[in-house]
This record gives C-alpha cells, structure tokens and sequence, in this order.
C-alpha cells in the first residue's frame, strides 16, 4: 500500500511539475536548460513508448480468411477478403476498436486490393484505400502515417484474425532515442515548442 501511495505522491508531483512549466510565460524562448531538463525528465517515458512503437499488433474475428507475409510494402506474398471486427494496437500510436473489410492479392511487387477500416473507437483513423499495381510510399496513406509503407507483417486469418508487424523505422528511433537523439520527431515533450 505504501508503494502505491508513493506512485501516486510521485505522479501528482510530476502532473504539477508539468502544469508550472506549461504556465509559464508563453512567449518565452525554451533556454538550453529547460530543453536538458526535459530532455531528462521525459527520457524514461518516451523509451518506454518508443518500445512500444516497434510493433503492431491485431486481433479479430469475423467472415475472413488471409494469409500474407510483407518484407515492406514493396514485397510481399498473402491474399485476404473478408470483414473481421478488431482489436488494434496500431503504427504510430493508435489504439481502438475497428471494424475492417475488403480484399487484397499481392505477389512479390505487384497487387491489387480494396481495403476500409470503418467504425472505429479510440484513435484509430477511418480509411479506405484502393491500390492496383506496385504500392508506393508517398501514397497518402503511407506518407499520412495511416499504414507504415515499411513494415515487416504476417497476417493469417481463418475465422479468427490475427496480424503481427514490425516497424524498422521505430527500432532505428528507439536505438537512437537511447542516445538522447529522437530519429522521428515524435518524443512528448513538457513544454511545446
């Protein structure tokens, strides 16, 4: 009990922290000190999600059946058709409920595919992407940060869905966050800039 009365203590003492900072003058410059301090202060909190931005993971069930494996969206094996209602931790730090349908083929390079995510809860984007041929990342689904153009996946489907990924870009930001450099631009931070 002790134990969770000092996270606690330590939460709302960090929360104030973070309330002080952001009260602060606005129109003041961020000084080389505040940006060390909170490069410090968030270190621990931004590697833990860095971490989890590595991987997605999804689970559904539904009318579906898919088979796939991608080496990037440049490459691949798999096709799918089907709605399956799922549970998703995403790419770029999204999390919810989704409802997604369609099809797809794809053979090394080339495919073809009609896929929606609809009815989402959390922060799930809706989409709906058509793609014939060789799929490119700056298609405004990859270069909107919807789906991960880079992304290492396996996906089998048979009533129950279940799709495993892996983002090369997050293990490079990850590893260079351990060095206080953040790759992707996406570390919170206390105070806005």
């Amino acid at each position: 009990m002790k134990t969770i009365g000092k996270i606690a203590l330590l939460a709302v003492t960090l929360f104030a922290f973070g309330a002080t900072v952001q009260a602060q003058d606005v129109g003041q410059k961020n000084t080389t000190g505040r940006v060390i301090a909170d490069k410090i202060i968030m270190y621990i909190p931004n590697r833990i999600v860095d971490f989890f931005d590595i991987f997605s993971l999804e689970f559904g069930s539904g009318a579906t059946a898919k088979l796939g494996v991608r080496a990037t969206h440049a490459f691949g094996i798999g096709a799918g058709v089907g709605p399956s209602g799922k549970v998703v931790k995403g790419f770029n730090r999204t999390y919810g409920f989704a409802l997604d349908d369609g099809w797809q083929a794809y053979f090394l390079a080339m495919g073809k595919g009609d896929l929606t995510r609809e009815y989402t809860i959390g922060n799930l984007p809706d989409f709906w992407y058509i793609y014939s041929g060789m799929q490119m990342p700056d298609e405004s689904i990859f270069a909107d940060r919807i789906k991960d153009y880079w992304a290492l996946e396996v996906e089998a489907a048979a009533l129950i869905d279940v799709k495993f990924g892996l983002h090369p870009l997050n293990i490079a930001d990850f590893i260079t966050g351990i060095f206080f450099y953040d790759l992707l631009g996406n570390d919170y931070k206390l105070v806005a800039d």
